[in-house]
């Protein structure tokens, strides 16, 4: 043990941090197969290309330890692991990751197919063998049956090696390497993996697009779902099994991980409902004419009804915009276009209630300046900051030196805080904060 950090491995580990900052970053083509970890050097050197990202996962297995011993533990997982992995390699993909209970393959495009095919027939070959040859076998000898999601996402993504080697006069001392991952895809594999229940796929929007007729897109249902604040856009299938030469009867679990929230089809269903009772009330119209005033009074309530769906609707997407504010990581691992897409959704449904354009960016005006500023795209973000000169209750002092700094303009910013000033709308504290913002603002704008 050791209570301090010497100069030794001090001056150690800045070497190693300066060698990697001010090394040039090389890129070549991922190609038709994936490198191995000797094919892969210690170096500021990235391989890149499209691949499918396929993340499959046990529901509720933090329970198993609670109701299993490790003997049977340990033969549920291994059972559901060399599962998984056959029907992974079996179907051209690779394991590149154990997490836990979840596994995570890829597979690329070559000779043998696309990337997206066969890790549709990967997830396809896994829900079959779980149901029809894994659960009835592990039924019959411990009373259990596994629950999987499996989530595909196609996509670029960047491989790195990442490590240390092992210590200098050291044989005995081993190298610590791996392999950095460096795109989204793995993430939203992940995400769409815990989005939905035990025997259902999902897959993105890239991945559909891409499939072949071995893999029927009438098969698959379009979605768009709430995974906590996260909207996650795709398609599913339910039990879409492959073939077997000899038919088994399916042993489906009973855990499911809830309700799949699906957002078209709540959507759609509360529109067939206000269709519907738009219909009724046609009907009773031409029935019922002297009955004008019970019909006038049922038209407003579907008005009512309908005005608070968009009304919801619209706070639905105002929320996960806002909920970008102060949450760099956040930000970063969703990226632009979901922030972008999420904030057209918002204008799009407050047009619905009566909002223009500006009135949407106004009110989201502060969290799109802290999103932008983290995502490092400051003309944007300065965008945003004219909207809330303009709109929002508050503007901070040190945000407008931060992003006008980065800009190195100021002009429409000023003129809005200056027009602010003059409505007199202000709280007293921001009427001080916006006089002091406008202040500054003319100095930088005098250099």
């Amino acid at each position: 043990m050791f209570d301090r950090i010497n100069k030794t491995e001090e001056d150690l580990m800045i070497a190693a941090i300066e060698r990697i900052m001010t090394r040039e970053v090389t890129e070549s083509d991922l190609g038709d197969c994936f490198p191995t970890m000797d094919d892969l050097n210690d170096s500021n050197h990235i391989i890149s290309g499209k691949v499918s990202v396929l993340f499959v996962d046990i529901r509720d297995s933090t329970k198993l330890s609670q109701e299993f011993p490790k003997e049977q533990l340990v033969k549920i997982y291994r059972s559901y692991i060399r599962t998984v992995v056959q029907a992974i390699r079996h179907s051209d993909g690779e394991v590149r990751d154990f997490m836990g209970d979840g596994i995570l393959a890829v597979f690329l495009d070559n000779e043998c197919g696309k990337s997206e095919d066969k890790a549709v027939c990967a997830a396809r070959y896994i829900t079959t063998v779980i149901d029809k040859l894994l659960n009835p076998v592990l039924n019959k000898h411990l009373n259990y049956r596994i629950s999987c999601g499996i989530g595909i996402h196609t996509g670029d993504v960047s491989l790195s090696k990442v490590g240390m080697k092992g210590k200098e006069q050291d044989d005995n001392s081993e190298n610590e390497f791996g392999v950095a991952w460096i795109g989204n895809s793995t993430n939203l594999a992940c995400k769409q993996s815990g989005a939905v229940n035990s025997g259902t796929i999902f897959i993105c929007k890239s991945t559909y697009a891409e499939l072949s007729d071995i893999n029927k897109k009438n098969s698959w249902q379009k979605v768009r779902l709430l995974n906590g604040k996260n909207t996650l856009e795709g398609y599913v299938s339910k039990k879409y099994y492959l073939p077997l030469d000899e038919e088994h009867e399916a042993c489906i679990s009973t855990v499911m991980k809830g309700e799949e929230n699906d957002l078209l089809s709540i959507i759609e269903k509360k529109t067939c409902e206000i269709q519907a009772k738009s219909s009724e009330l046609s009907i009773l119209q031409k029935e019922l004419k002297s009955k004008d005033l019970i019909l006038t009074k049922k038209e407003k309530q579907l008005n009512i009804r309908e005005e608070l769906l968009n009304r919801r609707e619209y706070q639905l997407y105002c929320e996960i915009v806002e909920s970008g504010h102060c949450k760099k990581d956040y930000v970063i691992s969703m990226g632009q276009d979901f922030w972008e897409e999420n904030l057209k959704y918002a204008i799009d449904t407050g047009a619905k209630i009566g909002k223009d354009e500006h009135k949407v960016k106004q009110d989201l005006s502060y969290a799109m300046v802290s999103i932008y500023e983290y995502l490092n795209l400051y003309d944007k973000a300065y965008d945003f900051l004219v909207e809330q000169a303009k709109g929002h209750s508050w503007l901070h002092f040190f945000t407008v030196q931060n992003i006008v700094g980065k800009v190195k303009y100021c002009s429409r910013l000023l003129s809005a805080v200056k027009n602010r000033l003059e409505e007199y709308n202000l709280s007293p504290y921001y009427q001080n904060e916006f006089e002091k913002i406008k202040k500054w603002l003319e100095e930088y704008n005098k250099q």
